[in-house]
């Protein structure tokens, strides 16, 4: 008879583990708006002593500009960390446009 409750308790532990895991997993997930995104390089510039890379993600483009000598940078990482949202200034933004009219 102990066998048995024993048998019997453990099953509905483990039912229980099963129950709850599944509950969570199909539970919605929501990243943080402050998630880093995985951005992947999609152009790169050289301007004298600058490395200029500019990174894609599906909200938008992000850049990354390098000092070749002070950062010890000669290529571009193929992707890198980035906030989900571009973070440009009206001024830079004005430049990117600037830049792809020409």
């Amino acid at each position: 008879m102990t066998q048995l409750t024993n048998v019997l308790a453990t099953t509905i532990k483990s039912l229980t583990t099963i129950a709850l895991t599944l509950m969570i997993s199909m539970g919605s997930v929501h990243a943080s708006p402050h998630t880093a995104v995985t951005a992947n390089l999609v152009k790169s510039k050289t301007d004298d002593n600058l490395l200029i890379c500019q990174y894609q993600t599906v909200s938008g483009s992000h850049f990354q500009v390098f000092d070749k000598l002070l950062d010890n940078e000669y290529a571009c990482p193929t992707s890198m960390l980035v906030a989900p949202e571009p973070m440009l200034t009206s001024t830079e933004i004005a430049q990117i446009k600037q830049r792809q009219k020409h």
